[in-house]
């Protein structure tokens, strides 16, 4: 691929993941593609997003499958009929496979199939590039924006999409972090564990997942969500005990938040609401604690290896002989009728696995530091209040998609469905300055 340093790009899209390659390829419907680059730290786009469903064991996706990283709705049900993996696309949406959705994309991206045959990749769409800094100087012309990498090789742009999902943004709760400072290689976030022993060989960098342990003793994973139930049975369907600890019951949805807010109707009462503050409450409301799928739901219950313990919280952690941790309990008291009481030990637990989420934050990005800082870009519990065109306003032509967008696009914003969101948003206002 062709070097960066010291080329006007028109439009910048910093991101690589679902969100980036989606606006990227619909933009490319509507320009030149030597207007447009992708960068991202990744040798190769959707890096990221591999990586995370292999390391959780993930089978299926919860998305249906009309939402995926092209404008064609039926090009993946097209795609699955074509090489006869329609048994891939699983009931009663149409969920896809990751193998399927993973091979879909790769053909988009190396094939052009969506593109009229175009190989984006081989055309100079996407480069690997770790942005250090994202500078703007609304004097210095027609490209304001200067990207420097973490080699210190920079290029200038007019236009620049922020394209960053929650992956650098892993919330860890705080009455774990004591516990997490004493035991780190036994206390781990569940963006830095894998299912597959494999994957945990070669090589170490600062990606690289930590080795779970491998003496026959349980593993606890705190937390209520799908990523705690595709872990849980990922873990015991290899063997592994397993111990699945929620402050609540665990909810069973088929979504992770209702169909209804990919709608007009939701969105425009949404964009009613003028306090950023209570949007973002909404949006809280709207997403809840995290719940899992049917499908994940069955498997638990029939999971030989798990026990679930819900209405339950973690009072104290202390090491045994063995430097195995027991796990002192407590009831959670959430619901109105429980009252917080110790519900005994769980011994011998090997590690205890955060499925915690993320929180996003937009000053975890230290290539935004200096610009969020200088231009007073005004934030919302980390998120920016971006205008309904999606911009970082004061700074024009910066824009945000993805997680970034929910206090535009609500509870659906940082899902797949979200690119298309954001890219009738975004259009309307960056394709007339390339006309």
């Amino acid at each position: 691929m062709k070097n960066l340093a010291h080329r006007n790009i028109p439009i910048t899209i910093i991101g690589g993941g679902i969100h980036g390659i989606s606006i990227a390829l619909r933009l490319r419907r509507e320009m030149p593609t030597t207007a447009l680059a992708i960068v991202d730290r990744h040798p190769l786009p959707l890096t990221a997003w591999q990586r995370k469903t292999e390391r959780q064991g993930m089978t299926f996706l919860r998305s249906p499958a009309v939402h995926h990283i092209t404008p064609d709705a039926l090009g993946i049900v097209e795609y699955a009929e074509h090489h006869n993996r329609n048994d891939e696309l699983a009931p009663p949406y149409a969920q896809p496979s990751t193998p399927l959705f993973w091979d879909f994309c790769h053909d988009v991206l190396e094939e052009g199939i969506a593109n009229g045959g175009e190989r984006l990749l081989e055309n100079g769409i996407y480069y690997q590039f770790d942005v250090a800094k994202l500078r703007w100087d609304k004097g210095a012309g027609s490209y304001p924006f200067r990207l420097v990498s973490t080699e210190n090789v920079g290029f200038r742009s007019r236009c620049v999409i922020l394209a960053i999902g929650s992956d650098d943004c892993a919330h860890v709760p705080q009455e774990f972090v004591p516990w997490q400072r004493r035991w780190p290689e036994r206390i781990v976030h569940a963006s830095r564990v894998s299912v597959s022993p494999g994957d945990c060989e070669g090589q170490r960098t600062k990606e690289s997942p930590l080795a779970l342990p491998t003496e026959q003793k349980p593993i606890a994973i705190v937390g209520g969500g799908l990523t705690a139930g595709t872990l849980a049975r990922s873990l015991s369907e290899r063997g592994h005990e397993v111990v699945l600890i929620a402050r609540q019951p665990l909810k069973t949805e088929q979504f992770d938040f209702p169909p209804a807010w990919l709608g007009p109707k939701a969105l425009a009462e949404f964009t009613r609401e003028t306090g950023f503050q209570r949007r973002y409450e909404i949006i809280q409301q709207v997403r809840g604690a995290g719940s899992i799928t049917p499908d994940i739901a069955k498997a638990l219950k029939d999971a030989p290896r798990v026990a679930i313990y819900t209405d339950t919280c973690i009072r104290d952690i202390t090491e045994e002989r063995g430097k195995t941790l027991r796990l002192h309990l407590e009831n959670s008291g959430i619901t109105p009728e429980a009252t917080k009481q110790p519900l005994g030990t769980i011994k011998n637990v090997s590690c205890v696995i955060l499925a915690t989420g993320y929180r996003f934050n937009l000053r975890r990005y230290p290539f935004l530091a200096e610009l969020l800082t200088q231009h007073e870009v005004p934030l919302v519990r980390g998120l920016p209040r971006l205008d309904a065109s999606l911009q970082l306003l004061p700074v024009t032509n910066l824009f945000g998609t993805g997680t970034i967008a929910q206090l535009q696009l609500g509870p659906a914003a940082g899902n797949i469905a979200g690119a298309s969101l954001a890219y009738e948003r975004l259009r309307k206002q960056i394709l007339p300055q390339f006309a």
